[in-house]
């Protein structure tokens, strides 16, 4: 049970098990993750950069910033 083989395998079967875990736990929570659209509440965004980033429309100041 010692011989290097025998560990190349046991190690492969490590690797193995571990990319299952992690693809199997990345598409859970990517099912399970919030949608983008509609998170962003854009009357508290002040700046023009940011507005753009959500898709908003950048108004003048003093007014609700980003629509």
């Amino acid at each position: 049970m010692d011989s290097p083989v025998t560990k190349l395998i046991f190690i492969a079967a490590a690797v193995a098990a571990s990319v299952l875990v992690v693809t199997v736990m990345w598409t859970t929570l990517g099912a399970n993750a919030p949608q983008t659209s509609g998170i962003a509440d854009k009357s508290k965004i002040t700046t023009e950069a940011l507005c753009d980033a959500v898709d908003g429309t950048w108004t003048a100041a003093n007014t609700p910033p980003c629509a």
